[in-house]
Parts: structure tokens; C-alpha cells; sequence
């Protein structure tokens, strides 16, 4: 899964150096912003409160019977397509409306731009069906132990993102619409890939208007508070955009790229964990196996910690020569790259943070705990809005930066902190001893990766560029590893024994 994942992501990353290479940034403003309006939604729905919300109570259902879950399926997915139905209308005809909320006065002032915001906005709604069809099935696949197709499927995405891109524009009535048509082509194949493997399974949806059965209603119960933490973490996301807007144009495009840039690490260990465990997890929580819950879930959270506290590390020694790397040609000039390394130092920390709710967060939700979650988030929420103005003003758009980051520990924080007396066992004092250890390691991979400037001189062209910033990185990962094997960290030194013994046999 992980596989799959990041071959997606860095697909991801093509078609983001495509795009800053072939469109100035008043077009990548514009696509950035109209691109939030259908992920808003996605991520409340598609892949938010009524993913998280099903699984477990499918796993249930299907430990029981076929049948059950099927019933379950069935009518989960037709209340989805109900909710779609009136967000897609309402998105098709009034995405004007919306967009007025999410950015800032000074945004809209544009004429053009917003004008083009709204039409980019208007075709891509479309995405919002396709993309929550595919979380549903994605949703299902998990549930029943298949996780190689549906990660490699956003792909498809990818692939079709990247072909609209590099499209002429001549092709289209509107410079930016390819990038538009881009996304809606590439959601409709994501969702269809699955489709066989969901038929296979004997799990394909059918429409039902029986809502009455016991697992729907369960289903429906804890979709309440989680779709209120998802609400509220979204909001979170809609005052970014509002406060990006604000600040001179490009810094919206910057964010997304280097969001991009932030998604690329995490999607090796933490996107994929974090999808694989809510099932895996459910199902140790359905059976009583209450020591394996407790022991998967401390293992994959230090495992997360350890790989994103050393590629922070790494993002931030490194930041400017791989924006100038991935970005820096075409239309992104070099005053853009000094912005987006300057924006990528002080965001890059986020990663750790992210990566311990991405695991934290499926084991409340497998002990049908969303309340929690949806508490934290409202109080993240509310330290955000009061401390991103104040920052801002100082620091501008690395203040919005720091004041996301300050939440995100926050909200790492407290589900750590309560889940011993909200879930179960876990071992603090194991837990924080390693947790030094980490933070000694990514030190060190900090370190090695600052050979880059040692051999620094010039220019030198993009070929030069590339071989020292790989062979910088290659660096780093070997001192990871053998500094990590040394001191005996465990997901270090089980990987390399592991390499170990092959090789000897």
C-alpha cells in the first residue's frame, strides 16, 4: 500500500512542477483555490466522517454475515449518493456563493481571476462524485484486506492530471480549463478501476430506500461528531485560503506546492498506515484482542514519529535546492523558490505532527470513540483563529504557517495524552525514551544531509543540481540507517537484519 501510495504521490509531484513550469500564478491561484471548494466536501465525506464511521461497523457486520453487510452497503451508499446529489447541484449552480466565503475581499477584488475561480470551481464539482465514490469503495477494500489496488488507483489521477496539463492551449475556450478537465477526467478513472475488484467481492453497491436496518442507524450515530471534527478541521483549512488570499498573489499556489512537497514523505509510511489500521484495528477491537490493539497501535505511531521527525529534518537543510529542483524553471522564478524554501522551513515540522493524529486518530475511531477527536479539533480550531492574525501580522505567510503547525501539535497532544483513559494500555515511558532517541537521529540525518553546501559552487545547471542534491539525500538515508542500526532503534534494526539474513542466505 505504502507502494502504491507514493507512486501516486510523486505522479503528484510531476504534475505540480508541470504546472509551475507551464501556468504563471495567477492560473495556479486560481486552480489552487477552485480545487478547495470539491475537497472540502471529499474530505468530510468521501474520505472523512462517513469512511471512518462505516468501517468498523462493517467489520462487525461482516464478521456476523454476508447478507448484513451487504444491507449495510448498500444502504450507506444510497444515502451518499442523496447528499451528492444536492451538493452537486447546489455546487454546479451557485459555486459563486461559496467562494465569496472562502476567499478574501482583496482575492475577489480581481475581477478575472475570481471569474476564473468561479468556471475552474464549476466544472470540477463534478469530481466531488467520483472521488467519494472511490473512498466508499476504498473504504470497503480495506475492510476485507485489499490495499494494493486502491492505492495505486489515484494514479489514474495523476496520469490524466499530467496529460491535461502539458495539453496546448489552444485546445480549450479558457487557458486554465485543461487543468479543470484534468481533474474530473482523472476522478472518473480512479473511481471506475475499482469498480471489478468491488464486483469480485460481492460487495457492489445497490440502491436501497431502507434505511431501517440497525447498522445504518449505528453508522449515522457516529457520523455526527466525527463529521464535526472533519467540519472543523476543514475550517481550519477554508481560514487558510481566506488568510492566503489576503497576502500578495502566488502565496496560495506556494502552499500548494508545498503541501505537495510535505504529502510526498508522509504518503511513504503515514497515509498508508493510517488507512490500513482503522480495519486492521477494528477487527482486534471486535475480537477482544485488546493487547494486539495496543501493541499495533504504539508500534506504527513510533514508526511514523521516526521517519517524519528525519525527512523534517531533511526538508528543512535541503529546502531551497528541491524547490529549485522540482520548481524552479519556466514560469516560477527564482524570487518564487526563496519564497516557497522560506515557506517549506517553517511548515516542514507539521509532518510529525500529522503523521501521529493520522495514527492516533483511527484507534479512537476503532473503539467507536468520535466525540473525541471532534472535541480536540473544535479546540485546535479556536488557538488557530486567535493565533494566525497575531502571527501573521508579524511573519506573514510563514506566521499562518506556524500558528497550522502550533494546532496540529495541539491536537497530537491531546490525543496522546487521553488515550490511555479513553482507549487502553500504552506505555508512555517506553514511548518517550524512544521518542529522544528519534529526535537524536533526525539531528544527526540533518546533519549528513548538510554535506549539499560543502560541494555548493555556483550554478551549474539543473543536471549538476540533481546529483548533488540526490547524492545529499543518499547520504542522509545511509547515517539514518547506520546511526539508527547503532543504537539499536527498533524499526531500524529490524529492517536491516531482515536485509541481513537474505543476503546471507
Amino acid at each position: 500500500m505504502a507502494f502504491g501510495t507514493m507512486t501516486s504521490r510523486v505522479l503528484g509531484q510531476v504534475r505540480e512542477s508541470l504546472l509551475a513550469y507551464y501556468f504563471d500564478k495567477r492560473i495556479t491561484d486560481a486552480f489552487a483555490a477552485a480545487f478547495r471548494v470539491p475537497n472540502l466536501f471529499r474530505r468530510l465525506l468521501g474520505e472523512g466522517s462517513l469512511s471512518v464511521s462505516f468501517i468498523p461497523v462493517f467489520v462487525d457486520a461482516n464478521l456476523d454475515s454476508h447478507k448484513r453487510a451487504q444491507n449495510l452497503v448498500n444502504s450507506v451508499y444510497t444515502f451518499l449518493l442523496i447528499i451528492l446529489g444536492i451538493l452537486l447541484t447546489l455546487g454546479f449552480i451557485y459555486p459563486e456563493f461559496l467562494l465569496r466565503i472562502l476567499l478574501d475581499a482583496k482575492y475577489i477584488a480581481d475581477v478575472e481571476k475570481f471569474a476564473l475561480t468561479v468556471r475552474l470551481a464549476r466544472i470540477m464539482f463534478g469530481f466531488l462524485f467520483f472521488i467519494s465514490s472511490y473512498a466508499f469503495m476504498m473504504g470497503i477494500l480495506n475492510a476485507l484486506g485489499q490495499y494494493a489496488l486502491p492505492a495505486m488507483a489515484p494514479t489514474f489521477l495523476n496520469i490524466a492530471m499530467i496529460l491535461f496539463t502539458m495539453a496546448p492551449n489552444n485546445w480549450f475556450a479558457v487557458t486554465g480549463d485543461q487543468l479543470a478537465m484534468g481533474v474530473l477526467v482523472g476522478g472518473v478513472l480512479q473511481a471506475l478501476i475499482l469498480v471489478p475488484a468491488l464486483f469480485k467481492s460481492g460487495f457492489l453497491p445497490k440502491l436501497t430506500l431502507d434505511f431501517s436496518n440497525t447498522d445504518f442507524r449505528r453508522v449515522l450515530k457516529s457520523m455526527g461528531p466525527g463529521l464535526l471534527g472533519l467540519g472543523l478541521l476543514q475550517i481550519t483549512t477554508i481560514i487558510n485560503l481566506r488568510f492566503s488570499s489576503s497576502l500578495q498573489e502566488g502565496t496560495i499556489s506556494i502552499i500548494s506546492y508545498v503541501d505537495r512537497l510535505i504529502e510526498l514523505p508522509l504518503s511513504l509510511v503515514s497515509v498508508s498506515l493510517g488507512t490500513a489500521l482503522l480495519p486492521a484495528l477494528s477487527q482486534f477491537k471486535s475480537r477482544g484482542m485488546s493487547e494486539q490493539f495496543a501493541q499495533t497501535s504504539r508500534r506504527y505511531l513510533e514508526l511514523n514519529l521516526l521517519m517524519t521527525m528525519a525527512a523534517s529534518a531533511g526538508l528543512f537543510t535541503l529546502a531551497h535546492p528541491i524547490v529549485q529542483l522540482l520548481f524552479g524553471r519556466g514560469r516560477f522564478g527564482p524570487d518564487m523558490v526563496d519564497a516557497a524554501s522560506a515557506v517549506l522551513q517553517t511548515y516542514c515540522w507539521i509532518m510529525i505532527f500529522s503523521s501521529g493524529v493520522r495514527v492516533l486518530t483511527p484507534a479512537y475511531y476503532a473503539v467507536k470513540n468520535t466525540w473525541f477527536p471532534a472535541t480536540t479539533s473544535c479546540v485546535c480550531l479556536v488557538v488557530h483563529i486567535f493565533l494566525a492574525p497575531t502571527l501573521m501580522a508579524r511573519y506573514q505567510v510563514q506566521g499562518l504557517m506556524i500558528s497550522t503547525t502550533v494546532s496540529a501539535f495541539l491536537n497530537f497532544a491531546l490525543l496522546l495524552g487521553f488515550y490511555k483513559k479513553l482507549i487502553g494500555e500504552f506505555e508512555f515511558t517506553a514511548f518517550i525514551k524512544n521518542i529522544f532517541m528519534y529526535v537524536f537521529l533526525a539531528a544527526v540525518t540533518a546533519a549528513a544531509a548538510g554535506v549539499y553546501f560543502l560541494f555548493e559552487l555556483g550554478t551549474g545547471g539543473t543536471f549538476r543540481l540533481f546529483m548533488m542534491t540526490f547524492g545529499s539525500v543518499a547520504f542522509a538515508v545511509a547515517v539514518f540507517i547506520s546511526v539508527g542500526y547503532v543504537c539499536k532503534i527498533t524499526a531500524v534494526h529490524e529492517v536491516v537484519e531482515r536485509i541481513r539474513r537474505r543476503v546471507k542466505k
